[in-house]
């Protein structure tokens, strides 16, 4: 069921109106124009933008031939720096900066410790039996350990009272 409404009918080639014109309904569609000559160039568009249209002035500089004393990038960029490094004062700053960078420096390296450790068992894991006969050598060593430190108390208390000591040691505190 077609509607015969022009709100409802698809705008013909005629109906569509370009940027710039007037309304074109109802127009006869217009001939084709010849095809320029190659050496016209395409006309530019004119700019609408207000904020496009905008240039910026950058005043003159003096130049390094007036002999004044105060020119230059170089010169301006180091007194900044000058003027930075008196205002602040920097061992202030390592103290308030000290903790974050010394854990994000143990961070990295416990990355690349990580990562090195990982290389060398993938190294390890590439030669024949290899992995096998490290599990073995772990599992002797392992059940000869229980068998003689383990069985008794004494050395039970002893290896229990060694790991307390090197806990603490670790974390900074004095054993009693």
């Amino acid at each position: 069921m077609a509607s015969d409404t022009p709100s409802e009918s698809k705008p013909t080639q005629a109906d569509i109106t370009v940027l710039g014109q007037e309304d074109v309904q109802n127009a006869a569609p217009a001939p084709d124009p010849a095809p320029a000559p190659a050496a016209d160039p395409a006309p530019t568009p004119e700019l609408t933008s207000p904020s496009i249209a905008e240039r910026v002035s950058v005043p003159e500089t003096p130049s390094s031939s007036d002999g004044s004393e105060d020119g230059g990038e170089w010169d301006l960029l180091s007194t900044k720096v000058r003027q930075w490094w008196s205002e602040n004062d920097l061992a202030d700053q390592w103290q308030r900066l000290r903790k974050p960078l010394l854990l994000t420096a143990g961070l990295i390296a416990f990355v690349l410790v990580l990562r090195i450790y990982g290389g060398i068992l993938d190294a390890i894991a590439t030669i024949p039996l290899a992995p096998r006969l490290f599990e073995l050598v772990g599992v002797i060593y392992a059940t000869w350990f229980a068998t003689t430190r383990l069985v008794r108390s004494e050395e039970r208390r002893k290896i229990s009272a060694g790991v307390s000591d090197l806990w603490s040691s670790m974390r900074g505190k004095q054993s009693t």
